[in-house]
């Protein structure tokens, strides 16, 4: 007789049985940062179980005041994995998430080739969104084509800070990149003192851009940069902007910046970057929407 599978919320009592599965991630950050995933208030962490067997685990980090739920941290247990253990792991978290009155928006961002992800991601009714491109500058010595000029105007007042963001009336990336992997809709409820103060943002000489950097840690500290613009490289001044930035954080390991697709296409040469695999935000609005 087939043993019954059941989801549950994870605890540390729970950090064996994540040891044991086979993932195929080596140095798996979720298992270095465990205790401090289940016991965060921001971050929830489920385990899809059948008897002690931990099959695949998945979970969500909230964003706004919980308004945002971002999907992630799913791995399976390679020798389970064709059984459709992701769908019945993240069926009960989306409900969750649907009873739940403060989160007005669900989404993930997953790779763009990663077919079986964006199948589950279809089957839970979460809409396809925008393809973003993550790229890392570490070699601005190999930099070519852009537009050179001075850096851009630091900015320091908390209610410019807040205005520039306020009165965009365009932005090209479809999204505000919030955290490194972490693209959200834009909205104002993301815009917090704490946020704003922790961002450096710089604006243009004829004030028609600005530039929003701010340290973000994905394992390493990064210079998070957020444009919401695709002329990177006819800006005048902008990559001088950065490398300014960068030089005047000399911990950082380089300016990772999120590029839409049409901005990713206007880049003549790439060797000055780690460049990813491109990414593809999914997400849905909930009919309580505010």
């Amino acid at each position: 007789m087939t043993e019954v599978m059941n989801v549950k919320q994870l605890t540390m009592e729970d950090y064996p049985a994540l040891t044991k599965m086979d993932t195929g991630i080596e140095d798996d950050y979720v298992v270095r940062i465990f205790d401090r995933l289940v016991q965060s208030d921001m971050h929830e962490l489920f385990g899809l179980f059948q008897s002690d067997q931990m099959l695949a685990i998945g979970g969500y980090s909230l964003f706004g005041d919980g308004k945002f739920a971002m999907l992630g941290r799913l791995r399976s247990d390679r020798r389970f994995q064709t059984k459709g253990n992701a769908t019945e792991l993240l069926k009960p978290i989306m409900e969750r998430l649907k009873m739940n009155r403060r989160v007005n928006w669900i989404g993930a961002n997953t790779h763009l080739g990663n077919l079986p992800a964006r199948r589950v991601l279809e089957k839970l009714g979460i809409e396809q969104g925008p393809v973003i491109h993550y790229l890392i500058l570490t070699r601005p010595d190999l930099l070519s084509g852009h537009t050179p000029g001075s850096i851009w105007e630091p900015v320091h007042d908390l209610k410019k800070k807040y205005r520039l963001l306020t009165q965009l009336n365009k932005n090209e990336l479809g999204t505000f990149p919030y955290e490194c992997y972490y693209p959200l809709p834009f909205d104002y409820s993301l815009f917090t003192d704490e946020y704003l103060n922790d961002s450096s943002f710089y604006e243009s000489p004829e004030r028609s851009r600005f530039i929003i950097i701010k340290k973000d840690t994905k394992k390493y500290d990064y210079s998070h940069v957020k444009y919401f613009w695709n002329d990177h490289y006819e800006q005048p001044g902008f990559f001088e902007t950065l490398l300014h930035h960068w030089n005047n954080h000399p911990d950082h390991i380089g300016c990772w910046i999120d590029f839409s697709d049409h901005g990713f296409k206007n880049i003549p040469e790439l060797t000055a970057y780690d460049v990813q695999d491109p990414w593809i935000l999914y997400g849905t609005w909930k009919t309580n929407r505010i």
